[in-house]
């Protein structure tokens, strides 16, 4: 009777107890819209009309964005659910029989995929930030991070996923898929997104990462004469010309004589200073969220991921305090 007393009492103190994984799940829990996210999906979940009867889709929307935050496989995401307390603890489940298998998972985010709920999610997270003020789309940042593809051909097909390309960046190549992004200049958060393969220029994908409401566009020196390209947009919605303040490059600020270069690199430093706020997005997604090198094949699979990623990124860094103010 005691040892019984002694085991409950230690499952009462270490359901108490305040990891940071459960202080992460806390804060997850409070900033996604579910119920805003539960009525865009629903209408295209089961409706369990023939068969056994679905998961519930709070469930499995619960462990679809567990997946997403810790980059897990469908396996071992449902086997974290069953394992981890604090897993369990934010899908409400109590047992194994409650969690969904890997497949049963892995059908839920293809539904997703195929009607194209990621990127109204995504969307969805935007109007939310632009009606809270934080997305103003006065000045947007313009920059792009690549996201690594497994490059072995050791698999079913025997090569390479044929939509991904290499690219150089420095004196390394790199594999894969490059996310391109629009940042609002003020608060750092993405407004939109454009996903293409690696060898794709950034400058090429400038027009598609503008609102048209923009008084100015930052970005580095990759980004020098996107105004001057075929398609670019020179004027906003109200007529007025549009300032593309992109950084030089250093080897055109060595050209200037002394007194110039002192100028010049306090101008770039102030450019600098506005286009390295779009660096803590890129921060949440390859750092606290760990999504370096995707698990999936195809350009589709990989716009949908990242559309999932940078609108919990998104949420993440809204919840920062100086945002809160």
């Amino acid at each position: 009777m005691d040892k019984q007393m002694s085991l409950s009492s230690l499952s009462d103190e270490l359901a108490q107890v305040r990891t940071k994984k459960k202080e992460f799940l806390t804060q997850i829990e409070r900033i996604v819209p579910w119920g805003k996210w539960e009525s865009m999906i629903r209408p295209c979940y089961y409706k369990g009309e023939r068969g056994n009867k679905p998961y519930e889709l709070e469930l499995m929307l619960r462990l679809y964005l567990l997946q997403n935050l810790y980059n897990l496989s469908d396996e071992a995401t449902v086997a974290e659910a069953i394992d981890s307390r604090a897993f369990s603890e934010f899908c409400g489940v109590e047992s194994s029989n409650q969690v969904p298998d890997g497949d049963t998972l892995g059908r839920f985010r293809n539904l997703l995929i195929c009607n194209g709920l990621q990127e109204m999610l995504f969307a969805q997270v935007v109007e939310l930030l632009q009606a809270r003020g934080l997305l103003l789309k006065k000045g947007t940042i313009v920059d792009s991070t690549i996201i690594a593809a497994p490059s072995s051909t050791k698999n079913r097909d025997h090569q390479r996923d044929p939509e991904a390309h290499q690219v150089k960046k420095g004196n390394e190549w790199h594999f894969g898929y490059k996310a391109h992004v629009g940042a609002d200049k003020d608060s750092g958060l993405v407004h939109t997104l454009k996903v293409t393969a690696a060898n794709v220029h950034d400058v090429s994908v400038v027009s598609k990462l503008l609102t048209g409401e923009e008084e100015t566009v930052y970005g580095d020196s990759g980004y020098l004469g996107a105004e001057k390209r075929v398609g670019a947009i020179v004027r906003n919605d109200q007529g007025r010309k549009i300032k593309y303040r992109i950084n030089r490059r250093p080897s055109q600020l060595r050209k200037l004589s002394s007194s110039g270069q002192y100028a010049a690199r306090k101008a770039e430093h102030k450019k600098s200073s506005v286009r390295a706020k779009v660096e803590h997005v890129f921060g949440v997604v390859k750092g606290l969220l760990r999504y370096r090198k995707t698990q999936y094949r195809g350009l589709r699979k990989q716009t949908a991921k990242l559309n999932i990623m940078f609108a919990l990124a998104n949420l993440i860094l809204a919840d920062r305090p100086c945002l809160l103010a």
